[in-house]
């Protein structure tokens, strides 16, 4: 699982660059003018929304009508971090803090942050966790395929990871891990292996420490690798020994074993490598230009023998992991494109504002907001609305959460074929 902030401190590391990321945090805007309390949160959204189309089979967008699950006021959500939905579609997981928990600057006052479980079809919250004295590193974008939720949080000295059951809001484990003592190359990250174990891997001055815990958190053993693990699926996991330019490429499993290992010698500096489940790899590189910023994917087979290149002169970070499928961002002509096995772009989707990759989901972002499947790339929904660009996500079975910071309303419509 590719976490922002690894991609953001590789970054920052290397390149020594401000690398910049689509912020998924929203809060109340204080100084906005709230709404007459005569209006209902119900009636200030149907103002609000001026169309909505639902797609067919084939991807095709058409006119359609909503039926609203429920409306309410958001304000005891003073700053969302994240809304997902949970395995079954009927409820929707958010990541927020309190007004308290969000100003916290002192040891006065609190500091912490609350995972909850609202029912999609009435609004009702079903159960909330509290994370005390922690900052929210990360937010949850979906439930794992054990049925937890994965949720990255800090202090001033440690990383932790918390595993929270999907259906209870229980935490089942929690992983510590210190900050490095001085500001150099680290990779953090997490994934989930055979048996519901976790691994917990941590990289810094090119060798990785791998700890494994067993469901209910208890630490099994722990192995340190030379190279910096970046990217894991299944019981096998890629790694990269060496310096950017210079280095051994390997997949390998947790044992040692490997499927593959080679020497590359790179053009431009590695950003992140991406392990596929059919063990496959690609190596995502690139450097600031005149025009912006040159970004390469190459792509390597499960043997290790490379297959392809692809070019894009824009973003930082234009590429994708679904699946077995590579997806590429063209943030300039607002256009997504998967990779084929050739590196060929097929499948493209064009859209308008801001592009985004959560889980499941493409979001082009904006007063008219599409989104499209990941794993089909086609579209499923279209959300036209009056005001402030509102926060969207696709709950599945035809229902779209809105959350509308400056009209303080959180909803959910079902999207109905007319």
């Amino acid at each position: 699982m590719v976490k922002w902030i690894g991609r953001l401190l590789c970054t920052a590391l290397i390149l020594s660059l401000v690398a910049s990321m689509d912020s998924t945090s929203i809060h109340a805007d204080e100084s906005s003018t709230a709404a007459p309390k005569s209006v209902s949160p119900q009636a200030m959204l149907e103002q609000s929304i001026q169309s909505v189309k639902l797609a067919d089979a084939k991807g095709k967008l058409n006119t359609a009508s909503y039926q609203v699950q429920f409306a309410k006021d958001s304000k005891e959500f003073f700053h969302i971090n994240s809304m997902s939905p949970d395995r079954s579609g009927e409820h929707m997981i958010i990541m927020y803090q309190t007004e308290d928990e969000f100003f916290a600057s002192g040891k006065d006052k609190r500091e912490g942050f609350r995972i909850a479980s609202i029912q999609a079809k009435d609004g009702r919250k079903v159960w909330e966790t509290v994370i005390p004295d922690k900052r929210p590193r990360d937010g949850v974008y979906g439930v794992e395929s054990n049925g937890e939720l994965f949720v990255a949080a800090e202090d001033k000295d440690t990383f932790y990871l918390h595993t929270v059951n999907g259906k209870t809001g229980k935490i089942t484990r929690t992983i510590k891990q210190p900050h490095p003592s001085e500001s150099i190359f680290m990779l953090w990250d997490y994934w989930l292996i055979d048996n519901n174990q976790l691994v917990v891997s941590y990289a810094i001055n090119n060798k990785s420490t791998l700890r494994y815990f067993d469901p209910a958190g208890k630490l099994l053993k722990t192995r340190t690798i030379s190279g910096t693990v970046w990217d894991a699926e299944a019981n096998h996991m890629v790694v990269t020994d060496g310096n950017a330019l210079r280095y051994t490429l390997s997949v390998q499993d947790h044992k040692g074993n490997y499927t593959f290992k080679k020497s590359i010698v790179n053009k431009d500096y590695s950003l992140f490598v991406y392990l596929l489940p059919d063990l496959s790899v690609g190596v995502e590189s690139g450097m600031p230009d005149e025009k912006g910023y040159a970004c390469r994917l190459t792509k390597y087979d499960a043997k290790g023998k490379k297959q392809w290149q692809h070019a894009i002169t824009g973003r930082d970070f234009p590429y994708y992991k679904k699946g077995n499928h590579i997806i590429a961002v063209f943030e300039k002509s607002n256009k997504v494109s998967f990779l084929n096995d050739q590196g060929k772009e097929t499948n493209p989707l064009i859209g308008s504002g801001t592009i985004n990759l959560i889980e499941k989901e493409i979001y082009f972002n904006g007063q008219n907001t599409r989104i499209a499947d990941t794993k089909t790339m086609k579209w499923l929904a279209e959300l036209q609305y009056k005001g402030e660009e509102p926060r969207v996500t696709w709950l599945g079975k035809q229902q779209l959460a809105i959350y509308d910071m400056k009209k303080d309303v959180i909803a959910v419509i079902r999207i109905k074929q007319k």
